[in-house]
């Protein structure tokens, strides 16, 4: 590591801190704008310029760096891609896309992906499988790339909530990297931290409110899988594959389960799984009662716990008891929470029963 690694977080946090003050203005004037509506609390429109801001500061900081930083010029085929996404959640921001027309141009980006030469080529021993047949390393990469970019789409429901999960995904990322001797990515990880922090700031003020956007989550998304799978390539057949595969794993965790978790359920209704609803892991800790920041930072909590769940399983029982003890906690914690919610509900239902009894005997009288 050198200096670039503190310098260019700062220099990108007071990018985007000088940015998106700009970009607000230009949001509004183009109705680039969250409208409110029933399912949203904000009262006004709210520019949606947060996914554009990180990606032009992070990108001006990391171009500034390049005579410092050669081998950041090798990803340049990944940047083209994230730059097509970025314009594809803007577009969508701006005029809503259909739901299949983004998957589609999702699938097309993991394709993408895959023929740059970075996919999953094992499942290091677990359900007894290791190296995978070519076809199965590409559907199963393509699949994992377009599942995780969507669940990371989906946390963002509550202010700070995708945002704090990205930073603490990247400086994991970042620590990885360094482990790993990759410490171009490290530069690129902490960069993005940096204009991160800034977008928080100004996603959690009341007067100056932007949010995130499909051109930030979904960029984020697959920015940090399609970083968390290169790792974890680089490292296989070393003594290290173990440890970066279960962190990448870690990060991953909670937004892809509640994905899966949320999608089985409003299929099981016989809704479309891309319906919208208040069933995700964010409106299941809401119903205990906390505000949005208290909800995003218990969040931000359990992850960091899982993580430490999950590599003292590794250490004392190895890696597929680690994966294992992290799904069950996981499915333990949200159906504590979903019996809470039901309980909730009964609890509103024989409230409102009583209520109109009460009310047909005033009328009675």
């Amino acid at each position: 590591m050198n200096t670039l690694h503190v310098i260019n977080p700062l220099a990108a946090l007071f990018v985007t801190y000088l940015l998106i003050p700009v970009l607000r203005k230009v949001a509004k004037r183009i109705n680039l704008v969250d409208k409110p509506q029933k399912r949203k609390i904000h009262s006004e429109p709210v520019p949606l310029v947060g996914g554009v801001s990180i990606f032009i500061a992070t990108t001006l900081i990391l171009g500034l760096s390049l005579p410092f930083q050669l081998n950041l010029a090798s990803h340049l085929n990944l940047f083209v891609a994230t730059f097509i996404l970025l314009l594809m959640g803007v577009i969508d921001d701006r005029f809503d896309l259909s739901a299949v027309l983004k998957l589609v141009i999702q699938i097309f980006l993991a394709h993408y992906v895959v023929m740059q030469g970075i996919k999953i080529e094992s499942l290091l021993g677990i359900f007894g499988i290791f190296e995978l047949m070519p076809w199965a390393q590409y559907l199963l990469t393509v699949v994992i790339i377009t599942g995780v970019v969507n669940a990371i789409n989906l946390m963002d429901g509550i202010d700070g909530l995708a945002a704090g999960l990205a930073v603490l995904s990247f400086v994991v990322l970042a620590i990885l990297a360094v482990y790993t001797n990759h410490y171009e990515l490290a530069l690129v990880f902490l960069s993005i931290v940096g204009s991160l922090l800034a977008f928080i700031k100004f996603n959690f003020s009341s007067k100056q409110k932007i949010f995130m956007g499909d051109a930030g989550s979904l960029v984020l998304g697959f920015v940090i899988v399609v970083s968390g799978i290169y790792l974890i390539q680089s490292t296989t057949g070393t003594s290290k594959v173990s440890l970066v595969t279960l962190s990448v794993f870690a990060i991953l965790l909670v937004p892809v389960l509640d994905a899966l978790r949320v999608f089985r359920r409003r299929v099981k209704s016989g809704k479309s799984p891309f319906s919208a609803d208040r069933t995700h892991l964010h409106h299941l800790i809401l119903n205990i009662g906390l505000k949005h920041k208290m909800t995003t930072l218990a969040i931000l909590i359990i992850v960091p716990t899982m993580m430490l769940l999950g590599y003292l399983g590794f250490v004392f029982f190895g890696f597929t008891f680690s994966v294992a003890s992290s799904l069950l906690f996981f499915y333990l914690f949200t159906s504590l929470l979903q019996f809470h919610s039901k309980l909730l509900k009964w609890k509103n239902h024989i409230f409102e029963m009583e209520k109109n009894k009460m009310g047909q005997l005033h009328s009675k009288e």
